[in-house]
């Protein structure tokens, strides 16, 4: 596939400064790859309407019909399925549809062609160059009801990406820029850059490249692709596989330095040929370890703050937003398995005297003493929360009355421990239990409990 867009590329270039012929020819070659029709459309200059640029079917009959039922037609920005794809620069895949489902979806204009030749699959892809878009792409299958599959999207996407590139070209005219300038260009970027192969071999690096991987340009080439990223790095894998259906490719990979140290790089790549027919690729990377650090220790901080969210800073025990997703879970575990379920409601009792007489200290103590009871007393598959100031909750997975007293006595001999800091502790408790299967939710267990 690497190939086949290489080749594409070329074509384009070779069109100049030529923009409908880069439009015909992106048309042919979308609907030679992937079939069996194809459609490019573009905005005009003020980006309200898609113009119809190019078309061209597999079957010379349906050409012809494309081309004489549809040729010049517009559509406002935003009106029928490629409108919308070039208002909202959303990927449209569609497959195995009715005969007229496509028709409904579609904008005025196309509808007469679609009652006589219904579609019965279409992909339609933005074209984004510079991070404006400037049209869309589209294939369609009249003749058959083969679906289109996610390689046929990643395809066009990418035939589009390079149309795009060309049409940019296209536009721009002639470049002034000669050999020498990106001879300097190479010479001088700030990031490192590498000349290749598809396979890994390593003809040039530049001094940014010999920098950051503190190695001489020919101990780079000698190498290769293969001795620079570290051995259980896979996602070279996933990125070579991208590049071979896209063309390019981007993303991160775990690169080693001369003295054997490895960082994080961001790379990207992209195939191309050269003058002579050779398969090239380059690859420009840039050290990204401190910003991938930095982005690690916020990801840690943000799951810290979740797990607060979840789990009451003061006791460890779950908050209520944690003890209603673990009970909802231990509710249907309980109903699968045929078995009961038994709330117990604590209320630490004095709390409030214990802080107008000792203070907030003795008092977020005595809330610890009793988390601290409540988890040394039940399961791993229980649920324990403080619900709110003095108010805990157990969750009992198939625990009898006669269980639930134990459970409750082991959390009273822990408070009336004589070895325990601060005053004594007593609490209030009502139990209510939940047969298998029963409707009543965790919720109404609690108002009973």
């Amino acid at each position: 596939m690497g190939h086949d867009l290489m080749g594409f590329w070329n074509e384009l270039v070779a069109c100049a400064g030529d923009v409908d012929g880069v439009l015909r020819l992106a048309a042919q070659r979308a609907a030679e790859l992937i079939g069996e029709g194809s459609v490019v459309s573009v905005l005009s200059a003020d980006d309200r309407t898609l113009e119809l640029a190019a078309m061209f079917h597999t079957d010379p009959q349906l050409d012809r019909v494309l081309h004489q039922s549809l040729a010049g037609i517009s559509v406002s920005t935003g009106e029928g399925l490629a409108g919308m794809v070039a208002a909202s620069r959303e990927v449209v895949m569609l497959s195995d549809l009715a005969s007229d489902a496509i028709a409904d979806l579609s904008s005025a204009p196309w509808r007469p062609f679609l009652e006589h030749h219904p579609v019965n699959s279409l992909i339609i892809v933005p074209m984004v160059v510079n991070g404006d878009v400037v049209g869309t792409f589209a294939v369609i299958r009249t003749g058959t009801a083969t679906p289109y599959l996610d390689d046929d999207r990643l395809l066009l996407e990418a035939l589009a990406e390079q149309t795009a590139l060309a049409v940019a070209a296209a536009r721009a005219g002639s470049s002034e820029v000669g050999p020498a300038e990106y001879e300097a260009i190479f010479r001088h970027s700030l990031d490192g850059v590498l000349l290749t192969t598809p396979d890994g071999q390593i003809l040039a690096a530049n001094p940014a490249a010999c920098e950051i991987l503190q190695r001489s340009e020919a101990a780079i080439c000698r190498v290769g692709r293969a001795g620079l990223v570290v051995e259980d790095d896979h996602r070279v894998e996933q990125l070579v596989a991208l590049r071979a259906v896209r063309g390019r490719a981007r993303g991160e990979l775990t690169l080693r330095r001369g003295d054997g140290d490895p960082f994080v790089a961001e790379v990207s790549s992209a195939l191309f040929t050269t003058s002579d027919g050779a398969a090239r690729t380059v690859l420009i990377f840039r050290d990204v370890s401190e910003q991938v650090a930095s982005r690690d220790q916020l990801e840690r901080r943000r799951a810290e703050l979740e797990d607060l969210v979840d789990h009451d800073p003061l006791t460890g025990l779950l908050s209520r937003r944690g003890f209603t997703a673990a009970a909802e879970g231990l509710v249907a575990f309980a109903d699968r398995e045929g078995a009961s379920l038994l709330v117990a409601f604590f209320d630490l009792n004095g709390l409030k005297a214990i802080n107008d007489e000792l203070g907030h200290f003795a008092g977020d103590d005595a809330i610890r003493r009793m988390g601290e009871a409540i988890t040394g007393a039940v399961r791993e598959i229980d649920a324990a929360a403080r619900l709110a100031g003095d108010e805990f909750v157990v969750l009992l997975y198939g625990a009898s009355d006669a269980e639930a007293r134990l459970v409750i006595g082991r959390i009273a001999e822990a408070l009336a421990d004589p070895t325990s800091r601060g005053p004594r502790l007593t609490f209030s408790v009502g139990t209510a239990a939940r047969a298998s299967g029963s409707s009543e939710t965790v919720d109404e267990l609690l108002k009973l409990a």
